[in-house]
């Protein structure tokens, strides 16, 4: 039920108020499990992930966030979970596989943080693990306009267009043994070369 009504509330401001729009909803799976991949810049980036789709996105969020009472309470009724971000944890990977598993999308920023200046970074290899334990389809997005839009905290809320582009399924081959972390570092790699195709494509002759 929260979702649900924070997922309206938050289309409707951002329709109003940014202009927000969608391109390539067309590329993501009505059903099933797949990993949601996407550049990051702005507080913005996960809610306009969420609204982005007409389904229920499961994120995997810094830990620090839900030891706020509030805050970490609203983070988990939107299906967020708590992940140490400077340390392998091994829980909330077992908690990722396990949310795919079971039929559900998960969000992944695969850079692992904000990028303060829209330029995208190498991925963590933590990702290319999760892709290649899951072997579930990898949806690539860019979003544009929401470093503009929410360059800071809420204080910073400016009037700007954003639009996420969203890409065909990557397609690998987990023909193989995939495992190792050369192996994962590849994937991330590859999942990075998609987001900045999207830029590149879309965002770049939008600008």
């Amino acid at each position: 039920m929260w979702y649900f009504i924070g997922w309206s509330s938050f289309l409707i401001f951002f329709k109003t108020y940014l202009g927000f729009r969608t391109i390539g909803r067309e590329n993501v799976p009505k059903n099933g499990s797949f990993i949601f991949v996407s550049n990051h810049s702005s507080y913005f980036d996960p809610i306009l992930l969420g609204t982005s789709l007409y389904r229920s996105l499961y994120y995997m969020a810094r830990e620090n966030l839900f030891w706020r009472p509030l805050l970490g309470w609203a983070m988990r009724q939107v299906h967020a979970f708590p992940i140490k971000r400077d340390s392998g944890d091994l829980g909330a990977l077992k908690q990722a596989l396990n949310i795919l598993k079971a039929g559900k999308p998960l969000v992944i920023f695969p850079e692992g943080t904000r990028s303060k200046d829209k330029r995208l970074r190498a991925a963590k290899p933590g990702v290319g693990f999760i892709v290649a334990k899951a072997q579930v389809p990898v949806i690539p997005a860019y979003i544009d306009g929401s470093l503009e839009a929410l360059p800071g905290s809420l204080k910073t809320l400016k009037r700007h267009p954003v639009t996420v582009y969203i890409g065909k399924p990557i397609k690998f081959d987990f023909s193989g043994n995939i495992k190792g972390r050369e192996a994962y570092r590849k994937i991330s790699d590859e999942i990075m070369e998609q987001i900045a195709v999207l830029r590149d494509e879309y965002a770049g002759k939008a600008g």
